[in-house]
């Protein structure tokens, strides 16, 4: 009997029953190995959560006074009664109703709040400016109002004032004080007028820090984004005056190169206070650019996991000693058939990726292995099969979609023609060029007439889409004035216009230059936007159709006053047969095709074309197209 007609529940009661006893021991030594690395994962995972926690509650708490000074200057942007007594008022009440802060102020630029300020230069709590720039602020404990100071040259003026957005300055000491300024600039109209803020202590920082614990011996502090000390629990003497740099540690200056960019970690150095082995979490304040810090003896915080391991090494080494032989010994007797499949299913599959399904599975394998070739064999024989239809059947669909486009492109054909001779006999009876008709008969002609060119630009459509999947399409290049075919498309939609009750007028100005483009697909470009615009305006509203010259182009718009698009659906709106939803396309009608058609003409011509619309505030299409060049050609063909 060959080895390869024994079961494999006999080889591996004969190869591995023997060592079952080795194999529990290596278990269990990994088991422990595990335990002790788990362990030790714990305690940096509580390290790293509870740095977390209290950066997430200084952030929250700085997020709270910059709402602050949002609040003052939201409402000093739309304040307009000039009464500096009344925003005085306002600045005591809050500094008032928030005990946290140490300041609240205002300062405007020259005049710019009430245009007196000559009036109150050298007043009693006024600078010699006479600008508004009260600071409201309680340092020593008694609440007063002074002038802000320095304000020309500090950046708690200056940077909102360049930046035009919130500023969260650097720490700095003021009369004694630790503090940060929270700024929010007031601007009306585009324009910088002042600033909002307020300002915060940071000496409550240092009483909360000073007062964490990790371990038994582990303590906590916090910088600024540029490494300032904010807090320390032993050396109060440090804070506002030291930085992680001036501690001439190479693991510090990374930490301090991380925490410049607002990024948490940790580092193993040696305490520079104490001289211990120590690991340093650091987490930011993302609101603040600060950072809460960690520092726990290494020692202390792997005591238990480094006992743990110390005990299990010497029973982790003899196992693994024994399970290496057990492991060579199963890998020979039971990973080489299974590897010979595996090899063989590989080179199999590789040929049936580059399309040969020819190939077979070796069955002549072990006894407990020979179902799985077999059953491969099996599905390659059906996916052959498969095969050889699918194959079949794409190209009769191939012949179908070309009798289609071919059936497509002669229905649109043979339907210009009689569609041109309805519209042109009807326009004669409109015009009464055949006879006198009444205001009945005209307003049905009217209808037959705006409906067939409705009927006229779908069979258009039905035709460029019918030409553009063949790659037919020629495009006729010359040069033209915009606002002669923005007339076209005037002169094209006008009845439709006048019959939905709507306006439409046209704003370009008349030295605009002249553009290379195919006047004709412009006109139907233009004519499917105008349409659009028609079925979704209300009466009584307004169609646009204006241009503007750009450095390197002209930029085109068709505007309407109607219902407007979601702005999640304008990214699909130039799919082939979208429609907004089934209630647009059952009230408005429509193929999906004009706005598809659009983008393939203005593809064409090299330009762009993009929407902005609001719900209920309308919808305005732009088109940018680009301007003749001497010497250059501008356009180009259909893909």
């Amino acid at each position: 009997m060959k080895m390869d007609d024994v079961p494999l529940k006999v080889k591996l009661i004969l190869y591995i029953g023997f060592s079952v006893l080795l194999v529990m021991a290596a278990t269990t030594a990994i088991i422990i190995s595990t335990s002790t690395s788990q362990h030790e994962d714990l305690a940096y995972k509580k390290s790293i959560e509870k740095a977390s926690n209290y950066a997430n509650q200084f952030n929250s708490d700085m997020q709270s006074n910059m709402a602050i000074a949002r609040t003052i200057e939201n409402t000093l942007t739309v304040y307009n009664s000039s009464d500096r007594d009344e925003v005085n008022d306002i600045l005591r009440e809050v500094l008032i109703a928030n005990p946290n802060l140490i300041g609240t102020y205002t300062g405007f630029e020259p005049n710019a709040f009430d245009g007196k300020d000559a009036e109150y230069a050298g007043t009693e709590g006024y600078d010699s400016t006479g600008r508004l720039v009260p600071y409201w602020n309680k340092i020593g404990g008694t609440m007063f109002v002074e002038p802000l100071l320095d304000y020309d040259t500090s950046d708690y003026y200056q940077l909102p004032k360049q930046l035009e957005q919130e500023v969260l300055t650097e720490p700095y000491l003021y009369q004694g004080e630790l503090i940060v300024s929270y700024v929010s600039p007031i601007i009306r109209e585009d324009e910088f007028i002042g600033i909002g803020g307020v300002d915060v202590s940071l000496n409550y920082i240092d009483e909360i820090v000073s007062n964490v614990t990790a371990f038994e011996k582990g303590y906590a502090f916090t910088v600024s984004n540029t490494g300032i000390l904010l807090s320390h629990p032993v050396h109060k003497e440090w804070i506002g005056m030291k930085t992680l740099n001036d501690f001439n540690d190479p693991e510090i200056e990374i930490m301090a190169e991380d925490i410049l960019v607002g990024q948490g970690g940790h580092i193993e150095t040696a305490d520079p206070t104490t001289g211990e082995d120590v690991i340093i979490f650091y987490e930011p304040v993302r609101t603040g650019n600060y950072s809460f810090i960690l520092v726990i003896p290494k020692e202390d915080m792997l005591s238990d996991v480094t006992a743990l391991r110390n005990e299990l090494i010497l029973i982790s080494s003899l196992a693994l000693i024994f399970m290496a032989g057990a492991a060579y010994l199963v890998a020979i007797f039971i990973t080489r058939p299974i590897n010979e499949i595996v090899s063989n299913f590989e080179d199999i599959s590789d040929s049936a990726l580059k399309g040969d399904l020819n190939r077979r599975a070796e069955t002549d394998v072990v006894v407990d292995f020979r179902k799985i070739p077999s059953g491969l064999n099996d599905i390659l024989d059906s996916l052959q099969i498969y095969s050889d239809d699918l194959e079949k059947a794409n190209k009769e669909l191939k012949s179908l979609d070309q009798m289609k486009d071919v059936f497509l492109s002669n229905v649109s054909h043979e339907l210009r023609t009689p569609l041109t001779s309805i519209k042109g006999y009807t326009q004669n009876v409109y015009d009464e060029s055949l006879g006198d008709i009444n205001g009945p008969q005209k307003t049905s002609l009217g209808a037959v007439l705006r409906n067939a060119d409705r009927l006229r630009r779908l069979v258009n459509s039905l035709l460029y889409i019918s030409q553009a999947q063949a790659e037919i399409i020629e495009y006729d290049f010359k040069e033209y004035r915009i606002a002669e075919i923005m007339d076209s498309t005037i002169m094209d939609t006008i009845m439709l216009v006048e019959a939905n009750e709507l306006q439409i007028e046209k704003k370009v100005p008349s030295d605009l230059p002249t553009i290379e483009a195919d006047k004709a697909h412009l006109v139907d470009m233009l004519n499917n936007i105008v349409d659009n615009a028609i079925k979704f305006t209300p009466p009584g509203g307004m169609i646009t159709l204006g241009a503007s010259d750009e450095e390197n182009h002209l930029h085109l718009t068709v505007s309407d006053t109607g219902i407007g698009i979601p702005k999640e659906l304008i990214p699909n709106l130039f799919k082939k047969f979208y429609q907004i939803d089934s209630s647009i396309r059952r009230k408005y009608g429509g193929t999906g095709l004009g706005l598809y058609i659009c983008k393939k003409i203005v593809d064409a011509h090299s330009g762009e074309i993009w929407i902005e619309s609001e719900p209920h505030k309308g919808t305005t299409v732009h088109i940018r197209l680009p301007k003749v060049r001497d010497g250059g050609e501008v356009g180009g063909n259909e893909e």
